[in-house]
């Protein structure tokens, strides 16, 4: 059985000896289907060129309407809703082969873009579910801001009408650590929540004639 619109979301595998990573952990869980679109769920590397070379590979083979993102941010909450990512790379990756300095994620591309997911309807969701969020206007300038970037240009580029945003959660709690962090399970719901907000956008409600006819 097939849905329509596909929404494709991603997390990251576990980096730099860590057991697992959140982004992940909350994407596995999300359900194959959400208010008639079909959700497909992928694990990209840590690593340069390779992230965004599979991000496209996917985008191309399921042609979704809209690609949502998740990565591991600061140790504690909030969860940062990305509203901008930019067309630089800068850091180590999980292989520790690519230490890269100011290198762009597409050459010739614009300096940003900024994410075209339903932010507003994410952020008033998340609140009013009692989950701690706020906006963000800088990804970074590791992989996370580089998916970002990929599906943004890709929209803009080759897939028109995609959508694309990207959340930064928490590290779960590690007492050894000191980290308060945010439970896999919360991390779910609140990527769950992003997802539904999304799935909406997609589903725009069709007014009535009694409403069009309310406001005349």
């Amino acid at each position: 059985m097939s849905y329509d619109p596909v929404i494709l979301v991603t997390g990251f595998e576990p980096f730099f000896g860590a057991a697992l990573n959140p982004s992940w952990e909350a994407a596995k869980r999300l359900p194959d289907e959400m208010l008639g679109c079909r959700i497909v769920k992928r694990e990209l590397p840590v690593e340069w060129f390779e992230c965004s070379r599979l991000l496209e590979k996917y985008v191309r083979e399921f042609t979704p309407r809209a690609v949502i993102s998740a990565g591991q941010g600061y140790p504690n909450p909030p969860i940062f809703i990305e509203r901008l990512a930019m067309n630089i790379c800068t850091g180590m990756d999980n292989t520790g082969q690519f230490d890269m300095y100011d290198e762009p994620v597409f050459y010739g591309g614009p300096a940003a873009y900024f994410s075209t997911y339903p932010y507003k309807a994410i952020h008033a969701r998340l609140k009013a579910e009692g989950i701690h969020a706020v906006y963000n206007f800088n990804a970074g300038q590791n992989q996370c801001n580089a998916i970002l970037y990929t599906a943004l240009h890709l929209a803009a580029t080759q897939f028109p009408g995609m959508v694309a945003g990207f959340l930064h959660v928490p590290m779960p709690p590690d007492e050894e650590k000191g980290i308060k962090g945010m439970p896999i399970e919360e991390t779910s719901r609140a990527l769950l929540l992003a997802v539904e907000e999304t799935a909406r956008f997609l589903h725009p409600r069709v007014r009535t004639i009694e409403e069009y006819r309310a406001d005349l």
